[in-house]
């Protein structure tokens, strides 16, 4: 008994070291345990975090949390949250957004179908159960306004979370889930009604995976791995959705729901997660650009601030973040590489220039971190090279063993695993396992980083050691040993580059060598830098500079005679023509700066410095044919200021023009880049929106319409636009398209004015 004891005493122990290897990572949701989180689960569950070497802790939402101020504050290091993290970004919050797990969110309205509401303007005075959270409900509430509804014209109660309440009549629509409501309803056989923004083209996304910029620039290497072993997990959980409902029922079922609704919550999800098309957490930039653009016309976002570019805080595994610090050390600092130049195929001298495989990834690290001011200097002595690096802070080398690192050096993240491998002759079997090799006798090169390690590990292995490839390719064929071993690559070269067509790869060591760079221990700041874009390296890139060196032909001596007197006269034909060119291209700038000016002068308004009539004209008529093309939408927003005559009468025309120059920049700073905003003439002016619906135009209208009437235009006197909104059909040509949208403008101006009419 005291045996068995002890075995499960140290059982424990060696699970408790275990664990404490690991390093502890937690991830906040925004709702409860449910299949809405299953891919965490997994990567939990089926160990895919924690062959990445980490302890993950998935915490359940209460609603004392606050998930984003969580995880700025550290109190978590990832976080799930909705679109309206975007708002954040706009409110110069530092998140990072990873992924989007649902590419169309599942936030709705429900209504029961007796009461016959079929569409949002059918909700005026109805009673509705949102969140009282106005942004997580920035799609529900864009979609009743794109109807022409104010929205206090709808009476909002706050939400109770009890379906009971709809069922009852409580309420007349509820703000729910497609994955969760639906099939309470259905088990309880009441028929309902769903009103689903995405409809009306308000297609926000859900379940979006975050960090913050914080963990993101401090620990690129962990957001790699977490994020990959996430996606991985919802992978899983998708394809296996009725094993991965039971580890939830099992596990994580805080709520009690049945085994039946958490798959049916799993099939509703993976519908809108798109896994089938491909888009599984894919956050598309356009989209973040769209909805950055309806948050502001909301009155989201910091109006104070600039508007914060995508790239900055969507996630790319290419992309770097950048503090302040270290952008201005890259932009100052000379950083050098110390390479050898006789180690092939990792250096080596082609055309008197230093070249392979250290070079390859050195050149894409710097590209990675736009060092432009990086250098190589051949230095052929490791030691040497060291002694540099502990005086130079800024000088770094390869690392060629542990040595390397010391208490003044240290050593960065792996670049890339380089495997030890085995060369034999042609007819040599391949080795599966390296114990056949007991006995035989194997050339190792003395002094290679791997050497000790090598020799240790297999000691029944008799190492005939030897001084260099050459030395040992020579014994093998001379038949004194069975096989030579070294890194696969210089393997590779060897093979290649002495012609030795009667001896390959036949089998590889556990074991790998990994390829660090050595780092003055003192310079943080590099060291960041080069474990950042080491992050960024991916597989393919190491396929593609690994594979670049399987094979290299060195070029035969060339007489180069011939073609000098071939050279010669084409130089100083080239030469002669280039200084015509010179002249040529003198009056050729000239005349273009010419046609600049003048392309302004016939295509912008003078008075309000955006596009005339003219241009508009030919830019509505190259989207038409765009449109028609690609079958892709096409809108147009057609308005006029109200009154404006009167402004001109009783003010005068300049307070009228400084109107006119205040509407056109308000408008031009509130929509899109690929939006196009001309005057139409006198008070009337016109918008063209590519990839936009009228349902979608009309919300825009709306906002922009409530923007300029609560502007200060400074002149005493209240300003507002009558707008008109239509959308160009199969059947229109531009005609057709202007003419409508003229009338529904005019049908707002003879009924009230101050208003937008959709047609």
């Amino acid at each position: 008994m005291n045996l068995i004891k002890i075995i499960i005493s140290l059982t424990l122990f060696s699970s408790i070291l275990s664990a404490q290897k690991l390093e502890k990572v937690s991830i906040q949701l925004d709702w409860l345990h449910q299949f809405q989180f299953a891919g965490f689960y997994i990567a939990k569950e089926k160990g895919y975090y924690k062959n990445q070497g980490f302890d993950v802790s998935i915490k359940e939402y209460n609603s004392d949390i606050n998930v984003v101020e969580d995880v700025l504050k550290k109190k978590s290091d990832y976080g799930v949250g909705k679109s309206s993290l975007i708002i954040d970004r706009l409110e110069n919050k530092k998140v990072v957004l990873l992924n989007a797990i649902y590419q169309t969110s599942p936030m709705v309205l429900i209504t029961k179908k007796d009461l016959n509401i079929t569409k949002p303007s059918e909700l005026k005075n109805k009673k509705v159960m949102l969140t009282s959270d106005a942004r997580s409900a920035a799609s529900i509430n864009s979609m009743i306004m794109s109807q022409g509804l104010k929205l206090e014209d709808i009476n909002f109660q706050k939400h109770s979370f009890n379906l009971d309440d709809l069922i009852n009549g409580k309420t007349d629509a509820m703000g729910c889930y497609l994955s969760n409501e639906p099939y309470l309803l259905e088990k309880k056989g009441i028929k309902y009604n769903v009103l689903n923004p995405s409809d009306y083209g308000f297609d926000f996304y859900g379940g979006i995976f975050f960090t913050s910029e914080d963990e993101l620039m401090n620990h690129s290497k962990r957001v790699r791995k977490i994020y990959r072993a996430t996606m991985r997990g919802w992978e899983y959980a998708f394809n296996n959705i009725e094993e991965t409902a039971k580890i939830i029922y099992e596990k994580y079922n805080t709520q009690n729901k049945s085994l039946e609704s958490l798959i049916y919550e799993g099939q509703v999800l993976k519908k809108l997660s798109k896994i089938e098309d491909g888009l599984l957490g894919k956050l598309d930039k356009n989209k973040i650009k769209e909805m950055q653009r309806l948050y502001i016309l909301l009155g989201f976002g910091d109006k104070n601030i600039k508007i914060p570019k995508v790239e900055d805080f969507v996630y790319d595994s290419l992309n770097i973040l950048y503090s302040l610090n270290q952008k201005k050390y890259i932009k100052q600092t000379k950083i050098k590489l110390l390479s050898d130049n006789n180690f092939p195929p990792f250096t080596m001298m082609v055309d008197n220039k230093v070249q392979g495989i250290e070079i390859d990834y050195w050149k894409l690290i710097a590209k990675r971190l736009n060092l432009k001011n990086s250098e190589i200097e051949i230095v052929n002595n490791s030691k040497k090279s060291l002694e540099k690096i502990k005086k130079n802070p800024n000088l770094v080398k390869y690392a060629f063993s542990k040595r390397d690192k010391t208490e003044i050096t240290a050593l960065t993240d792996s670049i890339a695993e380089i495997k030890i491998g085995l060369a034999s002759f042609m007819d040599t079997p391949y080795i599966s396992d390296i114990n056949e090799l007991n006995g035989k006798k194997i050339a190792i090169i003395k002094y290679t980083s791997y050497y000790k390690m090598i020799k240790k590990n297999y000691p029944k292995i008799n190492f005939v050691e030897v001084k260099n490839a050459e030395e040992g390719i020579l014994l093998l064929k001379e038949k004194k040993v069975y096989a030579i071993v070294n890194k696969i690559p210089a393997l590779n070269y060897t093979i290649s580059n002495k012609g030795l067509n009667d001896i390959k790869i036949i089998g590889s060591f556990d074991e790998k060598y990994d390829l660090k760079l050595v780092v003055n221990a003192e310079n943080k700041m590099l060291i960041n830098l080069l474990n950042k874009a080491i992050a960024t390296i991916s597989e393919k890139d190491r396929e593609s500079i690994s594979s670049k060196y399987y094979s290299i032909v060195y070029q035969k001596n060339q007489d180069y005679k011939e073609l000098y007197k071939i050279l010669i006269p084409l130089i100083i034909l080239l030469l002669f023509i280039f200084r015509s060119n010179r002249v040529m291209n003198k009056e050729i700038k000239r005349r273009e700066e010419v046609e600049l000016q003048l392309n302004k002068v016939a295509n912008i308004d003078s008075l309000t410095n955006i596009y005339n009539r003219r241009k508009m004209t030919s830019i509505f008529d190259n989207e038409i044919n765009r449109s028609k093309r690609y079958k892709r939408e096409l809108s147009i927003i057609f308005f006029d200021i109200d009154n404006f005559k009167l402004i001109n009468d009783d003010l005068s025309h300049s307070h009228g023009d400084k109107v006119l120059k205040s509407i056109s920049t308000l408008i031009k700073n509130s929509i899109r880049k690929t939006d196009f905003f001309g005057r139409w003439g006198g008070e009337e002016f016109i918008i063209i929106l590519p990839e936009t619906d009228k349902e979608k135009a009309g919300v825009i209208a709306n906002l922009l319409k409530e923007k300029i009437s609560k502007f200060d235009f400074d002149i005493n006197r209240s300003v507002t636009c009558s707008f008109g909104i239509t959308s160009f059909n199969e059947t229109d040509n531009k005609d057709s398209v202007l003419t409508r949208v003229d009338h529904a403008m005019y049908y707002v101006k003879k009924h009230g004015k101050n208003d937008i009419k959709v047609v």
